[in-house]
């Protein structure tokens, strides 16, 4: 209830801001669009785990920032991977989905992992399965699925447990 409270409080401001007045009349209308996007959402997003900074968040920084390099480095190396699938005369891939087993359980991870290999190029996570040990992966060349699942484990994997665990 305080986190809705709170963007309930935050919307009218935001609302003005992108309609650039600011008078009571927007402020309400602000509040009431507002209370029409949040309140059909908070029953159906709510969180299972509630995210708590412990004591080693300052101790996890430089690994946070090794992960966002190691993104980046991926992205970059993915975008040239796909560029010359595309410039290429000749298509020679074999798209397919991978099920690639991971080895965390929270759902910040999970999330994480998810997250990583869908922003890398080529990739796409599309599901999970029930017991969130394997995550399903759209790969645009699935000629070596256990590529694929290597690269996933130790270029993308590693980092985030490091970072968010």
């Amino acid at each position: 209830m305080k986190r809705r409270l709170i963007t309930y409080m935050a919307l009218p401001v935001v609302w003005c801001l992108v309609s650039g007045y600011v008078t009571i009349g927007s402020l309400f209308l602000g509040l009431i669009f507002g209370m029409i996007v949040v309140e059909p959402f908070s029953k159906l997003y709510r969180l299972d785990e509630v995210v708590h900074p412990t004591g080693d968040w300052l101790a996890k920084i430089p690994k946070k920032i090794k992960y966002f390099y190691v993104l980046i480095k991926e992205i970059i190396k993915a975008n040239i991977v796909v560029a010359k699938i595309v410039l290429s005369p000749t298509i020679n891939i074999k798209p397919g989905i991978i099920a690639v087993p991971i080895r965390t359980k929270t759902n910040i991870g999970i999330t994480g992992i998810a997250n990583t290999i869908t922003l890398t190029p080529g990739t796409l996570t599309v599901d999970i399965s029930d017991d969130k040990s394997i995550l399903y992966v759209h790969s645009i060349d699935a000629t070596d699925p256990q590529g694929v699942r290597d690269s996933i484990r130790d270029d993308l994997e590693k980092y985030v447990l490091e970072a968010f665990e």
